[in-house]
């Protein structure tokens, strides 16, 4: 991605590499930054870091049909869709921003053969792939390097940062042969170069930049003196003055061109977008960028050409300070992956970002009445202390785990100074949607409804075997979904949770009638349904993260660590990590979380089959202010 060249070193024998690292720029994986047990030599042109590190025997278990294989100093393994499931060590370091990797070399111990009965286990995101037949029936080795390593540019407690993080695979597989290759033994030598002097100055004008269009300005001007009153210096900008001024090759470049003008000039730390879909029209007030990453026929229930990625108006500079434009080729066809072109994308958020996606003056009203009050009214209200878990049985596994449920009690548990209310379908309990009505309106801090999802309806299926949805309007079971129409009737006034939803395309924003007309396709809600619960004036909630496009939750627990790979992957490790960001590691700004589980997710999965964990943080949309307190002040 952002830059992208991944220069890896080979399996086996001790090798030594130098990897040109300049032009690497989409970052990885990792379980925690470095901790400083590593040495700095100074005696060279430039700095050197030089780490070892040492891995256990590994242990290999035999399941029914396949092998795991398991390494103590591995951070977890790496589970990707139909690829071989091995363990991984993972480490981030952190540099000045800008500091340009010179070379990375990399030397370690004479590999050990271990003959295998069986198959290494295999990841799998769904019921509709198997083992890849090109990695089993390949006399290749999986996967063809001990160590990767890949280069971005970020946020770090405020901070911008380079991030360089190493990807060693102590473990690599030859599936024809039936052999595993262990190497004990990995030593790394990373030279490096620091900028001269710092590539942002230390500018401190004001903290919240709102991009809207010129006829909600004075809708916005409240909360505008809300945020000045609160400390968070903030100012308007409108679409208008940037198109006068544009630079790029549209508007959309030209409004991440004014944001990176004003991180420089300004010092902002935060971007609110105000805009979205012209009314019921195609046009946009404020427009999207619709990215172009692809995923392999047959991993998601269709083939889905574009989505639309706000994350792409965050992601503004690569590692090595240039401008993270997603458009390398420069062919106007943004962020594209696929089989014959792939685009540099950084993809680390440099500022945090949401969007209000109004579409006329009376929807800005409403929601800046509402940022507003939750902000003065929520602190210290004992319905803010509630968490609401809406879930059931997701997939049709030959186990009949029930994963919905399983993620929903994991969030509990992370969310341990909340009280849990719990919606779950299960065979006696087959919900209705006036229940998730009672249970809103009672009010909460925090709701998480995890299953699948549409535009305008979100559902999860009925256990044991995932047949029937919940919920439905009546006992009979007509009438399946939460549908967008029923938010309507929601009464939880200013008892408002931040809502993250898990499925699809209910955060697909660009939902209007004539869009939709246009599609061959009509529909009566006004909104995605993402946003319609958040624009809800009688209550709904005060802020939704969703996806814009196809979500993918995994299945079954192929690293067989008694965990099932629904929490450990893709959208449900990215929506625990919210979470648990929140809860245990003091983040309550709304923006600052959403950012940060991006960056984390970026730092532990990226740099394995990467077209799927793309996609994952760019189309997980915040719509909702990211200066926003959580919990009030």
């Amino acid at each position: 991605m952002d830059q992208v060249q991944t220069k890896i070193m080979a399996v086996i024998l001790v090798i030594t590499f130098i990897i040109s690292a300049a032009s690497l720029s989409y970052v990885m994986s990792i379980s925690s930054v470095d901790d400083g047990k590593k040495e700095i030599v100074k005696d060279s042109k430039f700095p050197i870091i030089e780490k070892q590190f040492t891995f256990s025997e590994p242990e290999i278990i035999e399941g029914t049909e396949y092998l795991n294989v398991y390494v103590e100093e591995s951070d977890f393994n790496s589970i990707h869709d139909q690829w071989p499931v091995l363990p991984v060590n993972i480490t981030t370091f952190e540099f000045a921003f800008g500091t340009k990797i010179i070379d990375v070399k990399t030397t370690f111990s004479e590999s050990k053969t271990i003959p295998l009965s069986k198959d290494v286990a295999y990841g799998s995101c769904s019921t509709l792939t198997g083992e890849s037949e090109d990695i089993y029936d390949s006399e290749n080795v999986f996967p063809s390097s001990v160590v990767s390593y890949h280069t971005g540019g970020g946020l770090s407690n405020g901070e911008h940062k380079t991030f360089l993080t190493l990807r060693i695979y102590p473990v690599t597989y030859s599936p024809v042969l039936d052999e595993v290759y262990f190497v004990d033994n990995v030593s790394v030598k990373i030279t490096y170069k620091e900028p001269s002097e710092p590539l942002l100055t230390d500018v401190d004008e004001y903290e919240l930049l709102i991009i809207s269009p010129d006829d909600f300005v004075n809708n916005l001007e409240r909360l505008v003196t809300h945020k000045n009153h609160q400390g968070i210096r903030t100012r308007i900008t409108t679409v208008e003055e940037i198109k006068e001024d544009r630079l790029g090759c549209d508007l959309q470049e030209g409004i991440k061109y004014f944001i990176k003008q004003e991180i420089e000039e300004s010092g902002i730390d935060y971007v609110l977008l105000v805009g979205g879909r012209d009314r019921q029209s195609t046009r946009w007030n404020l427009p999207v960028r619709y990215s172009h990453v692809l995923i392999r026929p047959g991993t998601q229930e269709i083939i889905e050409p574009s989505f639309i990625s706000d994350l792409y108006y965050a992601d503004i500079y690569d590692s090595t300070g240039n401008f993270s434009a997603w458009n390398s080729n420069h062919n106007d066809v943004f962020a594209e992956f696929n089989e014959t072109i792939i685009d540099d994308m950084d993809l680390y958020p440099d500022i945090a970002l949401g969007r209000l996606p109004c579409r006329n003056k009376r929807e800005v009203a409403t929601i800046v009445d509402k940022i507003i009050t939750y902000e003065k009214e929520t602190k210290n209200s004992d319905w803010f202390e509630n968490i609401i878990l809406v879930s059931g049985d997701h997939w049709d596994d030959e186990a009949h785990i029930n994963e919905g449920v399983l993620i929903m009690e994991e969030a509990a548990e992370i969310m341990d100074d909340f009280n849990p209310v719990e919606l779950f379908a299960t065979e006696d309990n087959k919900f209705l949607s006036r229940d998730i009505r009672k249970i809103m309106n009672d009010g909460a801090g925090f709701a998480y409804f995890c299953g699948h999802g549409g535009i305008s309806a979100w559902g999860i299926h009925l256990p044991p075997d995932a047949s029937g949805w919940a919920p439905t309007l009546t006992r009979l079971g007509l009438f399946n979904f939460y549908k967008n129409i029923y938010m309507n009737f929601l009464r939880n006034r200013n008892k408002l949770p931040v809502t993250v939803v898990g499925g699809c395309n209910n955060g697909q924003f660009d939902v209007s009638f004539f869009s939709m007309l246009q599609q061959g396709r009509i529909t009566l809600s006004p909104h995605c349904w993402a946003w319609h619960l958040a624009i809800q004036k009688k209550g709904g909630s005060i802020a939704t993260i969703a996806n814009t496009g196809l979500g993918t939750h995994a299945m079954d627990d192929n690293d067989n660590n008694g965990v099932n790979d629904y929490l450990e992957i893709y959208d449900g490790w990215l929506e625990l990590e919210f979470f648990r960001l929140y809860q245990h590691e003091n983040f309550d700004m709304l923006g600052e979380t959403q950012q940060e589980a991006i960056k984390t997710y970026l730092h532990r999965f990226l740099g394995g089959r990467d077209e799927m964990d793309i996609k994952m943080v760019q189309q997980w949309q915040l719509f909702g202010d990211p200066t926003l307190k959580i919990g009030g002040y």
